[in-house]
Order: structure tokens, then C-alpha cells, then sequence
């Protein structure tokens, strides 16, 4: 990552603040086909979502989908509670189709977003971003958001 030595948080997969972590690149095909995002990408996504299809949840419930989705997740693949080494992975794999994924926000052909979730382990210390992973996303011209979510015992 960085030479720099005056970081006040270095990256630890232990963070102690986190229960767990993830990073998503998510993508809403206003008409194509989540295949055709695959294909296009180079990429395969960990979860896809077909407009009209049906889908069944844990808890038996079906619903029809509404609208298309292309999602591509660290969860259950990056096992770091740092969300810096999430956000490098998912980088890492998206950079190389750069070019393309400027051609889908240029063309308004998709709405796209790196979206993380961030589990607080004791309330407080919450996640850190280095200037390398932001310079990354803002290269991409990548919206990002943060879920925080806090949990009591």
C-alpha cells in the first residue's frame, strides 16, 4: 500500500473496532441486462438481479424483482475487518474495466456506487479511508457510501 510511516491508523485485519465489514460495487442497468454487465465488465458478479423475476428470501417470502441489479461483494470473500483491504480488493478488480465503466456513466446506460457496510464492534473507533482508496474511487468518478451500523449487547 503505502511507504508513507505517519499514518495514524495502519491497516490491521483484526481492526478491534469492527464485528465485520464489506464493500460492494453495485449497479442498476436501467435497460440492459445484468449479463450484458458481466460481459461487458469482464467481470463476474457474486449476486444478480433480473427485472420480473421471482425470488424467495430465508424466511420463505416471495417477491418479484422491480428492477435490475449487478452487484459485486466482498462479503463471505475478504474476511479483514478493514474496510481499506475491502475497498482494495473490489478496486483491484473493477480498475482494469475503468474505461468501460466510464462508458456506462457517460452514456447514463447505469447508476453505479461502491456501497460498504461497517459493523460496530463496541460503538465507537468507526472505519478509516486512506487518500489512496478515495483518489481510487474518485478516479472511477465512484459515488461512495457508508452503513454504519451499531449493535448493543
Amino acid at each position: 500500500m503505502s511507504s508513507l510511516k505517519g499514518r495514524r491508523t495502519e491497516i490491521s485485519s483484526d481492526y478491534p473496532s469492527c464485528k465485520e465489514c464489506y464493500a460492494t460495487l453495485v449497479i442498476y442497468p436501467r435497460l440492459l441486462h445484468p449479463e450484458v454487465i458481466s460481459e461487458i465488465l469482464g467481470i463476474t458478479p457474486t449476486r444478480q438481479n433480473v427485472l420480473g423475476e421471482k425470488i424467495t428470501n430465508s424466511q420463505g417470502r416471495t417477491r418479484e424483482i422491480e428492477k435490475s441489479g449487478w452487484f459485486l461483494s466482498t462479503e463471505n470473500i475478504v474476511f479483514s475487518k478493514d474496510l481499506r483491504d475491502h475497498l482494495d480488493w473490489l478496486l483491484n478488480k473493477i480498475e482494469p474495466s475503468c474505461n468501460v465503466i466510464e462508458k456506462l456513466q457517460c452514456g447514463n446506460e447505469a447508476i453505479m456506487a461502491i456501497s460498504c457496510v461497517w459493523h460496530s464492534l463496541v460503538g465507537h473507533g468507526g472505519p478509516v479511508l486512506w487518500p489512496e482508496q478515495m483518489k481510487r474511487m474518485s478516479d472511477l468518478n465512484m459515488e461512495f457510501g457508508l452503513d454504519l451500523l451499531f449493535f448493543e449487547d
